[in-house]
């Protein structure tokens, strides 16, 4: 008898080409860049459109020297207050200088919110979908896949505002229209390093407490690191607190730097950009030393309590709750703080009268001197950016019951899936509520510091609690009906797009038919008393709808998928 051995050739691998590393085959950088090019490339282009409409503008309302300088002249002349609200105006009768004036300069938060909602997930979303832990046990080491994770991302983002820089200059020598308003490319470039880092600083925060505490909780933290700079920044001048802690606040910190304007100041920039490396640096090390199983969506341990083992609803209520709690006091102490200073703002408006009969124009049946003319001014469309994302953060609890497979166990106990979709989306509508009442109570005690009015304010600012269910729910409706990976990033997008196509709308006049897709403009003007019934009832509707299509769905599509 005899045996014989057949040897199989060793087969051929054949490595990808560096085109395809960079395009996201084989290559966990080029799969970072693949994964952020739309989120990238959408943010530009509404950068840009931005820039665009209002150098247009400019160009058309302000076209001689003499106007120009009209303005400038009234603009220096605002009392500090509104010069805190609206920025320091360096040279605005230059195209730059207004450009910086008016919108770069706030471009870092809402850059911000993009930067911390990725960066907080880069590493820890991954985790809880467990498409790291393959990846982990490879050859490539942990320190090497958040270092290209890291990479991928800052790649992307250095990209996006390096065709933002060029385009801002393009957009300006083309509007550029009177003596001074040319500006060179390499201060285009100058002020957009500065966007550039403090766009990554609170995603630099999220980044490096997220593998720590979970995904969830490091957006609380990065929040409040975000909202209390900006703040700190904006409102020094009439907030003693803020003037006491804005040298902390790197917007405060790094305020002097405005090439647009004609104004250099490269130390705390640099400065900042060696915190923002220690702060990555850190986010990798504890990447590299924690253990794969950290929870993504900011379920932090809760106290063993019985009550939330009743069923679906007081389990989920009881994974949202340290996330509502985190962004209620994080908000709650933004609305103390300001509405401790209320009756400054109104002594000092009240010295004004024709500033006073200008505000007047637009709240024409409110009381502006007042603490609710107040809050209406200087807190309600910054805290409709933060109720959006808020919410995103819910829906996406919400979704990691799927996504990360436990829904299937849930639901082998005696439920239907819709049953479980209404009482699980239920606890994000109480998780949301539980914030707005923090945010409320924070406003309530600051009216009682400032000595003005209370009860006004406090009902008004829970209109913002209606308006983020109604957000939420429409991200619940997309998880039910496609799926539950697209349930938070619909929620975010939704929020800043009904935030932004009001903002970019009315500068382009456009019609009212189209301005009133945008759901915050529905709301009225509630903190100054002036309610808008109609959109009260529309997010009702919404946040009633958006439940049963999201349980509807849940009982018609595979689950996992």
């Amino acid at each position: 008898m005899t045996s014989s051995t057949i040897s199989a050739a060793p087969l051929d691998t054949i490595a990808p080409s560096l085109g395809a590393r960079l395009t996201g085959l084989g290559s966990v950088f080029g799969k970072t860049l693949r994964d952020s090019r739309r989120a990238a490339i959408a943010l530009t282009v509404i950068q840009l459109l931005i820039v665009a409409v209002t150098a247009w503008q400019i160009a058309l309302q302000f076209d001689t020297a003499v106007k120009r300088a009209a303005f400038a002249t009234e603009m220096t002349a605002l009392p500090a207050i509104f010069e805190g609200m609206l920025g320091t105006p360096i040279a605005v009768e230059r195209l730059g200088g207004f450009l910086s004036w008016r919108l770069i300069n706030f471009l870092p938060v809402l850059l911000g919110i993009w930067s911390m909602v990725a960066l907080s997930g880069v590493l820890a979303g991954e985790l809880s979908r467990g498409s790291l832990e393959m990846l982990a046990a490879s050859p490539l080491g942990r320190r090497r896949l958040a270092l290209e994770k890291l990479a991928g991302y800052l790649g992307i983002v250095a990209l996006a505002v390096l065709v933002q820089a060029i385009g801002t200059f393009a957009i300006i020598t083309a509007f550029a229209a009177l003596p001074g308003d040319q500006v060179g490319l390499e201060a285009v470039l100058a002020h957009h390093v500065w966007l550039y880092v403090t766009m990554l600083v609170p995603g630099a925060v999220a980044f490096a407490v997220a593998p720590l505490v979970g995904r969830g909780f490091a957006l609380g933290v990065a929040a409040i690191v975000l909202f209390v700079s900006f703040a700190a920044n904006a409102y020094a001048a009439i907030v003693p607190a803020f003037d006491a802690i804005r040298p902390l606040s790197y917007l405060g910190f790094t305020a002097n730097h405005r090439p647009l304007a004609g104004i250099w100041d490269w130390p705390p920039v640099l400065i900042l950009i060696g915190v923002v490396a220690a702060l990555f640096a850190a986010g990798i090390v504890a990447f590299e030393r924690r253990d794969l199983l950290v929870p993504a969506i900011g379920r932090l341990p809760m106290p063993k309590i019985g009550a939330f083992l009743a069923g679906p609803f007081s389990r989920a209520l009881g994974e949202r709750l340290p996330a509502a709690l985190a962004w209620g006091a994080a908000l709650g102490l933004f609305g103390l703080v300001i509405a401790s200073s209320a009756d400054e703002f109104v002594a000092q408006l009240g010295r004004i009268p024709e500033i006073t009969q200008m505000i007047q124009q637009f709240f024409p049946r409110a009381d502006i001197l007042s603490t609710g003319g107040y809050l209406q001014l200087a807190l309600f469309q910054e805290v409709i950016v933060a109720i959006g994302l808020a919410a995103a953060t819910f829906v996406g609890g919400w979704a990691s019951d799927e996504s990360d497979r436990r829904l299937e166990v849930v639901l082998g106990a005696p439920m239907t899936r819709g049953g479980w979709a209404v009482k699980s989306a239920l606890a994000v509508i109480v998780a949301m509520a539980v914030m707005t009442g923090l945010l409320a109570l924070g406003i309530m005690v600051g009216a009682i510091v400032a000595g003005g009015e209370v009860v006004r304010p406090t009902i008004g600012i829970l209109v913002l609690g209606l308006y983020g269910m109604a957000l939420a729910s429409i991200g619940l409706a997309v998880g039910g009906l496609v799926r539950p990976s697209l349930a938070a990033p619909v929620t975010a997008v939704v929020g800043i797009g009904f935030f932004l196509l009001d903002l970019i709308g009315s500068i382009l006049r456009l019609p009212e038919p189209i301005l009133g897709l945008a759901l915050n403009r529905h709301l009225g003007k509630p903190i100054v008393g002036d309610f808008d019934p109609v959109g009260l009832v529309l997010c009702a509707g919404i946040t009633v709808a958006g439940i049963a299509l999201c349980a509807g769905g849940m009982e018609r599509r595979d689950i996992g998928r």
